[in-house]
């Protein structure tokens, strides 16, 4: 399958996968309360690095691999069945005590339930690991699409039923229990390999460093869910989780979304001999294009959307939305280039990398033991300028990558921000002073159109790389051009 067939089903599937997560985080936000989100939101956070320590890299041992056999699959698949179980073993055993460090029981219960997901998941990370390989992005997607519907039904349904902070681990259960049969039913020859000692000691060199690279950037993730728990309470864990969340709904499944194509596409290109500079370059200057402006706009409408998604009790979490977003756009640049560096063989300097950026991310949340939620979020900033600076020297080193060359890339996509900011940013001025009166729902909605075709318009007045995919998309339009 092509990069940009590849990358349409990608991102079609990461949209619709956003719209059912958004059903569900909106529903739950009205059903529980924040307190009871902000349980959930700890243990889960704790589950994310046991979830690095499971995976231990396999998925993107087998991608990255010149050459695959059955005897690399049996080797990741009895280091994914060793590490899983003996994890589920120790979050069940250590779930009261995590639970009386924060002082709340259900930590324990909710823990003591995801640990269920550890038995399920060997079973089908390295089957998912070889579709993603081959570029069969039809059959992930139906993968993603049925877990997701399973576990958005199971959470509301709980959810509903007064389950509280139980019923998001009860989704998850349903979800990945969905995986596993649907991956076992396409690929009926890897569901099941006998375990092997051959080849462990090849998995295991590779693993260590991804796992330590992925551990320390969850450990970035997750350390404002459980430094925050302990030093300012589940409610500021809420309120921060809840602006996060804008993030993560809207941005990081657009990036998820390229992710998952470009890493694939990127190893291979490498194994092909392409430079790898000149890759970076051209992707990087079709994925700013995008992801810039969307930063922007999502800054300037952060407040509308939390308040209309989740209700006028996340005040709180809508100001501190427009902060985040606004740092984010310090990420744009490098947010491939740990995959790159992994793809490239370069696993050691991702880990490098990531310890740095984490270091300096969790020192600066670690200012909550004095500083209220609102200056431990505005602090952020020096981390994200530490992190680009990190990552732009590791791919200097590693593939040559210019900052010049780079600047002359990327300029464009970086002239697209007023054009898409510009309508957003003159109804917003216009609501100010009242000359406009539109409910929250039209007022999105009506913003969204008019940043979409302020993006398009400027596509085509800067001459962005953008504009020669558009027209790939229209044959009709490029054939006119062409005559």
């Amino acid at each position: 399958m092509s990069v940009r067939r590849s990358l349409g089903i990608s991102t079609l599937t990461e949209v619709a996968v956003f719209l059912l997560s958004l059903l569900s985080v909106v529903v739950v936000s009205r059903l529980l309360a924040p307190d009871e989100i902000g349980v959930f939101s700890v243990a889960v956070s704790i589950v994310g690095f046991a979830h690095i320590l499971r995976d231990f890299g396999a998925g993107q041992y087998l991608v990255q691999l010149r050459e695959i056999s059955k005897a690399h699959l049996r080797a990741v698949f009895t280091i994914m069945l060793m590490i899983s179980w003996s994890i589920a073993a120790l979050l069940f055993a250590v779930r009261h005590l995590i639970a009386a460090f924060y002082a709340h029981e259900g930590i324990a219960q909710v823990l003591a339930l995801l640990a269920i997901n550890f038995l399920l998941l060997p079973f089908g990370s390295h089957i998912l690991a070889i579709l993603k390989r081959e570029m069969q992005f039809g059959k992930v997607a139906i993968v993603g699409l049925a877990s997701t519907c399973v576990q958005v039904i199971v959470t509301i349904l709980t959810a509903w039923a007064g389950e509280s902070y139980l019923s998001m681990a009860w989704g998850s259960i349903a979800g990945n229990i969905s995986n596993v049969i649907i991956l076992s039913l396409m690929r009926p020859e890897f569901a099941l390999l006998p375990p092997t000692r051959k080849g462990l000691r090849e998995v295991l060199g590779f693993g260590s460093k991804s796992s330590v690279t992925s551990f320390v950037g969850e450990l970035g993730a997750s350390g404002p869910d459980l430094i925050f728990g302990r030093t300012l309470g589940f409610d500021a864990v809420a309120f921060y989780s809840r602006a996060a969340s804008l993030n993560h709904m809207i941005l990081w499944k657009s990036y998820a979304a390229i992710r998952q194509v470009y890493f694939p596409a990127f190893a291979k290109g490498i194994r092909e001999g392409h430079d790898a500079a000149t890759l970076y370059y051209r992707s990087m200057a079709l994925i700013v294009g995008v992801m810039a402006p969307l930063i922007v706009v999502m800054a300037l409408l952060a407040d509308v959307l939390i308040l209309f998604l989740f209700g006028s009790q996340w005040q709180k979490s809508a100001d501190l939305a427009v902060v985040l977003c606004a740092f984010d756009i310090i990420r744009t640049p490098i947010m491939l280039a740990s995959s790159s560096l992994i793809a490239g063989g370069h696993v050691g300097t991702a880990m490098r990398c990531q310890l740095i950026t984490q270091f300096f991310f969790l020192l600066l949340l670690s200012l909550s033991i004095w500083l209220p939620l609102e200056y431990v979020v505005y602090s952020l900033m020096l981390a994200r300028v530490i992190e680009a600076a990190a990552y732009m020297r590791a791919l200097h080193r590693h593939f040559g990558v210019k900052l010049s060359l780079f600047w002359t890339h990327v300029r464009s996509s970086y002239l697209l921000i007023p054009f898409a900011a510009a309508g957003p940013a003159l109804l917003r001025i216009l609501a100010h002073y009242g000359q406009v009166d539109l409910p929250a729902l039209f007022f999105l909605a009506f913003s969204g159109i008019l940043a979409a075709a302020g993006l398009l318009l400027g596509i085509f007045i800067v001459r962005h790389p953008l504009g020669n995919e558009i027209l790939r998309l229209l044959p009709v339009l490029s054939r006119n051009k062409e005559s």
